[in-house]
């Protein structure tokens, strides 16, 4: 039965995913699942036949989902009545969350408060199941803008949400609160209990308080969460099987020891996981481990007993049934591949005697199973939090997760009585965070692996499940499959230096420039520029808790993707923020063997921050000036710019002119008008066949002399959606328009790609 179950499972999944991602290789996969089914595992013709319904079943229940999942909005609406059912997160001056309107759609608030009175005042009324009018307008969420990058319309498109609310005012004076129905009340409860740990538990400890007992992370230190994430140790901080666990089993005991029946327990315990599923949040890893409890449960109740693989199975069958989009969810991905993998290779860690070996087991098998998920997704993988897993799972499922429990029901009962806990909570959680951040630091500490191909995935996963299975009998006998799992992960790290395609990527950093060329067989990595925040003055109350980082979000989440380890050469071309502001980052994250800057600016860099880092790391700083070059990999890199100290630091932007794939490319940085004159003096000659317009297509760059010499074949402009320069120029782009140019702008096609195999080479647009 368990085993039936268990592959049902995999055909749904197949069901589900040939919905959304029919293709070729979906078409040659499903086929030898089936024949594997049929001639590996000896299933019959018409248990073959089942699973093939099954797929049927599942292609149905997606694509019925996908009908249900519709807008009745056109966009040019300007009025609602919102209703709050979800906890909104106002950080700063901003508040948004998912609201319903008064048609029943759900949407994603997004409202920016104007003062810290209206702030403090919606902070006091602000509740669930509160309605008001709002006055706004509707917005399409942005697709995917950076290759392998966070696809925010496909996101919110699962979550049955079409549009963005932004909001111009809300009527607070008009708003008023519906019916309380138990859902609301609860979700209201969770709202209360998470404001009171905000303002009586330390900012050290709070957030990791309400993550374990509320399942919300978002108050989490932005460093803090990274380091977790690194280290492989960021399910500690969702609600998982442990708490849930460790929660029923208290309930259980308390209950029997103050006379309750076995019987009345049980039924408690019924009604108080589903209750409990929407206090924490109800995130993919609650609901798989309520469920599974709640089915657990209610079999023991009827004196009933089926094994823990059929009940993982049965449950994930029937929730991607209902809600077929939570197999795109990284948490339900995580959540069944880890708690699957310790249920059938039980026998494995069972084996051994000791505890410490024991944990040390599951650990492995823990972050073996969640290896392929954690690659797919952010690129790199820890094996450190192997060994770490082995003192922070006891660490947070024995000491931290009661210990939260308790000091916040003593505070709430008594708060002098829960202070000196809170106290001692704090304490263990500031002395495990500098734990943490110390090991993110080590030396191969995270290991980035690049995104891996679907082959290679493939590969992997195989060669995975081949380990258990043999490991189950004996280690010796698994040895083969972990040297195959050892050489495909060779492969994928060094699968760069394999590569014969070189690159050219225009990042899209919003309003700034990112520019990197890739050499082929690993030859070269260079990054132009990093892009980076320009910031204005704001009032304390008005400060996000977590603000956009251009490197943390965009630039290396995409090297990383890239399967790059290092990177030959930052050149900053000059100094404004937009250009080098997240050189910091990038030093911090990657090996930089060469920091490059223009000759003449160097003042300009003695006080940012990235310039001690780069010293304390002996990175190498060189200054470059007009006539200096490089070749690398046969391609030349010849400096045009800088050639003296300009008084316009746009002027004394670093120029590039290289030949790449077929194509000559001149990089101009925020080189403006008058710096246009000076090099079409000195240079001529200069044609190029792709233009890097300079300073973000402002009208101040891109004139008609210098089009009518260089006489490109296509524009590059890299500027920020709806920015408030207006950048690029309506009359650079009539420039562009009448010398008949090509034109790629990263507002509109998000990053521009050019991929290319020797001479030739294509481009291609990030937003079709």
């Amino acid at each position: 039965m368990e085993r039936h179950l268990l592959l049902l499972a995999v055909s749904a999944t197949f069901g589900v995913v040939a919905h959304s991602a029919l293709s070729v290789t979906l078409l040659i996969v499903i086929p030898s699942f089936l024949c594997f089914l049929h001639y590996s595992l000896g299933l019959s013709v018409k248990v073959v036949g089942i699973h093939l319904v099954m797929m049927v079943i599942f292609l149905g229940a997606a694509s019925f989902s996908k009908h249900q999942n519709q807008t009745i909005y056109q966009g040019n609406e300007s009025r609602f009545t919102i209703t709050f059912t979800d906890q909104p997160n106002m950080d700063g001056h901003s508040l948004k969350g998912f609201i319903i309107s008064e048609h029943g759609e759900r949407l994603m608030l997004r409202y920016k408060m104007g003062s810290e009175q209206e702030k403090e005042k919606l902070g006091r009324i602000l509740r669930i199941g509160l309605s008001c009018p709002v006055e706004g307008s509707l917005v399409v969420p942005d697709k995917q803008r950076n290759e392998n990058g966070f696809d925010y319309q496909s996101y919110l498109k699962r979550k049955s949400t079409h549009w963005i609310l932004k909001a111009d005012s809300i009527s607070f004076q008009a708003c008023n609160v519906g019916g309380n129905s138990l859902v609301h009340s609860i979700r209201n409860l969770r709202m209360k209990g998470i404001a009171y740990i905000g303002e009586n538990f330390p900012k050290e400890s709070s957030g990791f308080v309400t993550a374990l007992v509320f399942g919300d992370q978002t108050y989490i230190d932005e460093d803090d969460l990274t380091n977790y994430q690194r280290l492989g140790l960021v399910h500690l901080l969702a609600i998982s099987g442990l708490h849930v666990s460790f929660l029923t089993g208290m309930l259980f005991y308390l209950g029997i020891r103050i006379g309750i029946t076995r019987e009345r327990m049980i039924i408690v315990l019924l009604i108080f996981l589903p209750v409990y599923m929407v206090l924490s949040g109800g995130s993919p890893s609650v609901v798989r481990s309520c469920l599974m409890a709640m089915l657990f449960f209610l079999l023991l109740l009827f004196k009933e007993r089926v094994s823990a693989g059929s009940t993982i199975g049965l449950v994930y069958i029937v929730l991607l049934f209902f809600r077929p989009n939570m197999l795109y969810d990284i948490g339900f991905q995580l959540s069944f591949a880890v708690t699957f993998s310790i249920i059938i290779s039980s026998s494995i860690f069972l084996r051994y005697p000791q505890k410490t070996l024991q944990v040390f087991t599951i650990s492995i098998i823990c972050q073996l199973a969640a290896f392929p998920i954690l690659l797919f997704h952010f690129y790199e993988a820890s094996f450190l939090g192997v060994f770490l897993n082995v003192v922070y799972v006891p660490l947070y499922s024995i000491i931290l997760l009661p210990f939260s429990l308790i000091a916040l029901t003593c505070h709430v009962l008594s708060p002098s009585l829960g202070e000196p806990l809170i106290a001692i909570l704090n304490f263990i959680f500031i002395l495990c965070n500098k734990v943490a951040s110390a090991a993110s630091n080590v030396p191969l500490a995270s290991i980035v692996f690049g995104k891996p191909h679907f082959f290679m995935l493939t590969l992997f996963v195989v060669s995975l499940i081949g380990l258990f299975l043999t490991w189950e009998e004996s280690f010796k006998k698994s040895k083969w499959w972990c040297g195959t799992l050892i050489a495909v992960l060779f492969f994928q790290y060094h699968a760069q230096k394999l590569s014969p395609f070189g690159e050219v990527q225009i990042i899209d950093v919003g309003q700034g420039d990112s520019i990197l060329i890739i050499l082929p067989f690993n030859r070269g990595n260079y990054l132009i520029d990093t892009g980076g925040q320009i910031t204005f003055p704001i009032e304390p109350w008005a400060e996000s808790r977590k603000k956009f980082n251009t490197a943390y979000n965009i630039v290396i989440p995409l090297l990383k993707s890239k399967g790059i380890h290092r990177l030959d050469k930052l050149i900053l071309t000059h100094a404004d923020a937009d250009h080098a502001g997240s050189a910091k980052e990038l030093i911090e994250h990657f090996k930089v063997e060469e920091i490059v800057i223009g000759g003449g600016s160097e003042e300009h860099y003695r006080d940012m921050d990235f310039v001690s880092i780069a010293r304390d790391k002996n990175v190498q700083m060189s200054v470059i000036k007009r006539e200096d070059r490089w070749v690398a990999d046969g391609a030349p890199f010849i400096v045009l710019n800088p050639h003296g100290k300009e008084e316009n630091t746009n002027d004394s932007s670093i120029v590039l002119y290289t030949q790449l794939g077929g194509l000559s490319w001149l990089l101009t940085g925020d080189l403006e008008e008058e710096g246009e004159r000076e090099l079409l003096n000195a240079f001529p000659r200069l044609r190029a066949d792709i233009l890097k317009v300079g300073h973000h297509g402002s009208k101040t760059s891109t004139s008609e002399p210098f089009l009518l010499q260089l006489q490109p074949k296509a524009a590059l402009i890299s500027a920020d959606k709806d920015n408030r320069y207006g950048h690029p120029h309506e009359d650079v782009l009539a420039n562009l328009e009448t010398n008949r140019i090509r034109v790629f702008r990263t507002d509109e096609d998000g990053s521009i790609i050019y991929k290319y195999y020797k001479r030739k080479g294509t481009f291609r647009k990030t937003i079709p």
